[in-house]
């Protein structure tokens, strides 16, 4: 493992709502109702992300690194007033798939003991 990637690796696990935030922001730069929206839709409302914790998770994104801000930007298809959009950087996205990889790990390991567990059953 790189130098890089040793260091992402110390944020790990991440909490729920920090890589929902990034796996948001993975597709596209957003606004914080818009990472919300997403987060829900895409997890069918399993993850509801208030703005207290967003804007505190981005803040700290920021500070890491882990997300950039684009400033105020317009919403397409919206006259509303302009909004604050956020990025993922590299460093967001590599922590997102070492996340990713881990959650992957665990749940192929929790398959293993269910799949145990069904079997002294019988």
């Amino acid at each position: 493992m790189s130098n890089n990637k040793d260091k992402l690796a110390e944020h790990l696990p991440l909490s729920p709502h920090v890589f929902e935030i990034l796996l948001s922001l993975s597709s596209e730069p957003h606004h914080g109702y818009g990472i919300i929206s997403d987060t829900r839709e895409r997890t069918d409302g399993a993850v509801i992300i208030g703005t207290s914790t967003l804007y505190a998770s981005i803040r700290r994104l920021l500070e890491l690194g882990l997300v950039r801000d684009q400033g105020d930007l317009p919403s397409p298809g919206s006259d509303g007033p302009p909004r604050r959009y956020y990025a993922i950087t590299d460093a967001g996205r590599e922590l997102a798939l070492l996340e990713a990889d881990r959650v992957q790990r665990a749940a192929h390991a929790a398959k293993n003991l269910l799949r145990a567990a069904a079997k002294a059953r019988d």
